[in-house]
């Protein structure tokens, strides 16, 4: 009887298809590289909490003011520096990861 192979998780499907375009050997990160790593993604994370905060505060007196143009175009600020915020992040992660071992 040929033996049943148990499912693929997610993880091993998208390895095999890595394999397959070539690039399945992602380098491994030292911990110096994890740490800033870690550091950068804190930092964000601390930045957009300060952004959401701001907005909050502004939203907050465009709702009072009953001004729908401005709650929209603040919803837009919100969305696109949030969107360049994780761009810069994604940014500097990508350099930590090349960054020599």
């Amino acid at each position: 009887m040929p033996e049943e192979e148990e499912p693929k998780s997610a993880f091993e499907i998208a390895m095999e298809k890595l394999k397959a375009t070539g690039d399945a050997n992602p380098a491994s990160l030292t911990d110096a590289q994890k740490a800033e790593i870690a550091e950068i993604r804190s930092r964000f994370r601390a930045k957009v909490a300060e952004l959401e905060i701001r907005h909050q505060e502004q939203m907050k007196k465009a709702v009072a003011q009953r001004s729908v143009e401005e709650i929209e175009k603040l919803r837009q600020q919100l969305t696109a520096e949030k969107a360049r915020l994780h761009q810069d992040e994604e940014n500097l992660v990508q350099k930590a990861r090349q960054a020599r071992k």
